[in-house]
């Protein structure tokens, strides 16, 4: 965050003082221990680091970052930005131990602001905590709030004073002691890796009333049964035909690769799908679109950190790249729309170190291949429960309603139904107003795309299937059981 606040433009650092490390009881220096080795956790956002102290010598400081875990001094009479969660005053290691004890989804942090004027909030995210390791879930967020608080620091002078906010007081200690439900969680996951696989299958139906209803009813999934995952649908109407795009991961690879199927309105089951984009690098989340009498995709390519722009050159099986949109970017599930006569991105963006899942940024422009700008306000949505873009924004009658993920509870927690109120290059606003659980799909443990054209929509599920080897042992529903239990019980 320091490093941050040095290369902004807006504001100068003109003072640094230390306080010292909060000491960390050894069983919370266990628990972080033992899910570092567990779990893909990342870098430790609480590592010392050399930080030389300075003063402020013939400048005056006029706002206060404070990050001690210590209360502010009676005598700190300047104007004080600090981060509290979920309301109180309290460390983030506090916070989220309270939410894993709670059997809480999420940890509301706010950038607040003291003054003379009263309190206010300048920042707010909202950030999840999962049910397997209470170190990644605060460990993400931590990378997040970095990033949070410099927006803070930089949008102070325009931020709305009627924003007021009660300061509430430190909260109670949460406990720290290694409890049965940790010990279940360290289990559970390597337990679920080894017994368990989880494909990912695409569920298609014709249209129905509404997305989240009747989706037990219908029994046309998707499956070729060729060992493959398929997952990220879109479905593209063009010249009277229906296509079917998605992820597929070919057997015995890793790496992403685009495929593509016809749908037809007779009711035959599509054809196997057929790859049609394959590079170098893992690709995913496939949206096609059309403008200007050309077809276009933009797949995810993270892995490379850029946003693409590929062209069909023969639709549907041959593209090529047209343009890199934005370099440099960390971004997943990008979704193109058009508005107005305006052309928008919307794409899910990490913090360095956070989650891709946290926070959607908005990008516009007049061409399909740029210059693409960023939104005057982003992220316009810091929320874990429907920041990410999942699937092709949908226009409901008059309505905009942008799919989203909510992957609060686990990645895949839901699909989000958020109608679109304000679309503007200064300003953006969105609300839920409907929600796609994996309760609502046959045998679903989790879901996070959603397609539609004018006859066909398509939903992506993963499901739990025990290994053949433990199929041919007979344990294949005890050890279902026993890890449904567990995850339960935590």
């Amino acid at each position: 965050m320091l490093a941050g606040l040095e290369r902004s433009q807006e504001v100068e650092v003109v003072e640094v003082r230390l306080a010292g490390r909060a000491r960390r009881g050894p069983a919370r220096q266990l628990r972080d221990a033992v899910e570092r080795h567990i779990f893909p956790v990342g870098d430790d956002p609480l590592a010392s680091v050399e930080i030389a102290p300075r003063t402020a010598g013939m400048e005056s400081a006029t706002l206060v970052v404070w990050l001690c875990e210590q209360p502010v001094p009676a005598t700190e009479q300047r104007d004080l930005l600090r981060v509290r969660h979920d309301g109180l005053s309290q460390p983030v290691e506090r916070a989220f131990r309270a939410a894993v004890l709670e059997r809480r989804p999420c940890v509301e942090s706010e950038a607040v602001l003291r003054s003379d004027r009263g309190t206010v909030v300048a920042e707010r995210t909202i950030s999840a905590v999962g049910p397997a390791s209470e170190t990644a879930s605060r460990t993400l967020a931590l990378w997040k709030l970095a990033d949070l608080l410099i927006r803070a620091v930089e949008r102070l002078p325009g931020l709305d004073e009627r924003t007021t906010a009660d300061d509430a007081p430190p909260s109670p200690r949460a406990g720290s002691a290694l409890r049965m439900r940790d010990v279940a969680s360290w289990l559970r996951a390597p337990a679920t890796r080894l017994a368990l696989l989880r494909p990912w299958w695409i569920r298609v139906r014709v249209r129905g009333e509404a997305p989240t209803k009747g989706w037990q009813e219908e029994d046309r999934v998707v499956r070729w049964g060729d060992g493959r995952m398929y997952a990220d649908p879109f479905i593209f109407e063009r010249e009277g035909r229906h296509h079917l795009f998605c992820e597929t991961v070919p057997s015995g690879s890793k790496k992403g690769v685009i495929a593509h199927t016809e749908l037809h309105l007779d009711g035959a089951l599509a054809s196997p799908p057929k790859i049609v984009l394959d590079l170098d690098y893992h690709l995913s989340y496939p949206c096609v679109f059309e403008h200007g009498g050309e077809v276009f995709m933009i797949p995810e390519t993270a892995a490379v950190r850029r946003i693409e722009l590929h062209r069909a050159v023969s639709f549907p099986d041959v593209w090529e790249r047209e343009e890199i949109l934005i370099d440099d970017i960390a971004a997943v599930d990008t979704t193109f729309f058009e508005h107005d006569g305006r052309l928008w991105l919307f794409a899910g963006v990490a913090a360095e170190g956070g989650s891709y899942s946290d926070e959607l940024h908005l990008f516009w422009a007049d061409s399909p291949r740029g210059p693409w700008h960023a939104h005057a306000r982003n992220p316009v949505v810091s929320d874990v429960r429907g920041a990410r873009p999942a699937g092709a924004i949908q226009r409901w009658g008059s309505r905009i309603v942008r799919p989203a993920q909510d992957c609060s509870r686990r990645y895949g927690a839901a699909v989000s139904f958020r109608e679109i109120d304000v679309l503007s290059t200064s300003d953006y606003a969105e609300r839920e107003v409907d929600r796609l659980l994996p309760a609502d799909l046959p045998r679903a443990r989790a879901t996070h795309t959603y397609a539609a054209d004018s006859h066909f929509e398509a939903i992506d599920l993963r499901r739990r299937e025990p290994r053949a080897g433990l199929r041919r042992i007979g344990l294949a529903k005890a050890l279902a059981a026993l890890l449904a239990r567990t995850e339960t019980e935590a």
